[in-house]
């Protein structure tokens, strides 16, 4: 187990999405490390087919986001495609979420299951789901967000 930062890792790695300085992914992802899409059952291994996989996605202009804090330093913001809700991590495992925009207009969520090793990411398993409009049944006990 280690001490690592998750707030720091998780900012560096969306850092080197959204500058897309595809030489820097190995500061933050080991060469044998797994990301996991279950939802489309893929399973992209190793470093260079992770990074083949985020360099070739469809109309991804570098620049076209930038990193900033927001809310008083304890929430972070990849805009306008990437907004990181929050960050959870002990030791070695930790759980992002995150509310994308995608370039169709389509807003989804991300919960981003991850563990590292020595610092660095080693498997990653992502489930999306679009957002979607609450039911009526359910307004007299809820509170909108």
């Amino acid at each position: 187990m280690t001490d690592t930062d998750h707030t720091q890792f998780f900012l560096g790695f969306s850092n080197v999405l959204s500058t897309q300085e595809w030489d820097r992914m190995g500061d933050y992802v080991h060469d044998d490390a797994t990301i996991e899409y279950p939802q489309s059952r893929e399973t992209f291994r190793g470093l260079r087919n992770i990074v083949a996989q985020f360099k070739n996605y469809p109309d991804l202009e570098p620049g076209s986001s930038e990193l900033k804090e927001v809310i008083g330093g304890t929430t972070y913001a990849l805009t306008p495609t990437y907004t990181v809700i929050g960050i959870n991590g002990s030791g070695d495992r930790g759980t992002a979420i995150i509310r994308v925009h995608y370039p169709d207009g389509s807003w989804w969520w991300v919960v981003n299951i991850y563990e590292l090793r020595d610092g660095k990411l080693a498997r990653s398993r992502a489930f999306f789901a679009p957002e979607f409009d609450a039911p009526d049944w359910r307004a007299p006990f809820r509170e909108d967000m």
